[in-house]
């Protein structure tokens, strides 16, 4: 069967299952890398919730999230290029000036799988895993906790909305289209540094809380005490050991609700449909 899948609605299950064991092999050299330096990382997100009801992928999923605090998010970065194994590339806005979400992907060299919403500036399209930074945050809720989260909300919105400017299939807001119009000469770059700056304003580490800014499940719902995350816990995650928050249960039950042992309908085990897919090494142009 080849490896190759263009314009399908669908993986095929020999397909998915490849696809995962290259994304665990990335993790576990992400997670080879934090043990020996001390950096602190925890499986969350569908990643978690599959950990904990399946003991791996949920069936139907296809990519792993992992988050670190901000601190070893920066250590990490800066020490990747010696540590990750030289197939692995970190693609972060610091290696890349087109690169624009707020998140780390670990990508494998001489694969593909590009993204329905990808844009074309976006250069390296490898198998990934991402990475998400957890910020301090003094408090989780009142006026500027929620000031703070909705303006990352709308920068992080324009400055997708300007990569994908011709990729989009959002409908965009007149306000935003006359602000995209003024940004159009602003570098991609001054931007992202602009939206993680805001992200990690807060420097005060015995701050309380750590926020989720980057995850699409909201800034309200992924601001929790730091000790929902620490001390870790372990867990097995496709036959390998790997930290999780301590508090996982209450972790699950603020992201997915109180009843996520419980599958949900049939209509929404969705799987994601990447453009093209490319699970063996090729020439990339």
């Amino acid at each position: 069967m080849p490896n190759n899948a263009r314009n399908h609605d669908y993986l095929s299950a020999e397909t998915l299952e490849q696809l995962k064991k290259i994304e665990v092999s990335i993790l576990l050299d992400v997670a080879k890398v934090c043990e020996k330096h001390g950096l602190p990382y925890f499986l969350i997100g569908g990643t978690l919730l599959g950990a904990i009801r399946h003991g791996g992928f949920i069936p139907w999923d296809d990519d792993i999230d992992i988050a670190m605090p901000r601190n070893g998010f920066e250590t990490f970065q800066k020490i990747a290029e010696t540590e990750l194994p030289k197939s692995l590339f970190l693609h972060y806005g610091t290696t890349d000036a087109e690169y624009y979400l707020p998140i780390i992907k670990i990508k494998k060299h001489g694969t593909v799988f590009e993204e329905e919403s990808i844009s074309p500036s976006i250069k390296h399209k490898g198998i990934f895993i991402d990475i998400f930074p957890l910020d301090n945050a003094k408090r989780d809720k009142g006026f500027l906790f929620h000031m703070k989260g909705r303006i990352l909300k709308q920068m992080r919105s324009i400055l997708f909305l300007k990569i994908n400017e011709k990729t989009t299939l959002y409908t965009v807001a007149i306000w935003k289209k006359a602000l995209l119009r003024l940004l159009k000469l602003v570098p991609t770059k001054l931007l992202f540094q602009l939206i993680t700056s805001y992200m990690q304003n807060d420097t005060n580490n015995s701050s309380a809380y750590y926020a989720n800014y980057a995850s699409k499940y909201g800034y309200q719902k992924q601001t929790m005490l730091k000790t929902v995350y620490e001390p870790t816990a372990i867990t097995e995650f496709e036959g390998y050991r790997f930290r999780i928050p301590g508090e996982t249960d209450y972790f699950l039950r603020r992201v997915y609700g109180q009843n996520y042992m419980d599958l949900p309908p049939a209509e929404k085990r969705i799987t994601h449909k990447p453009r093209r897919i490319q699970l063996k090494e090729e020439r990339l142009t």
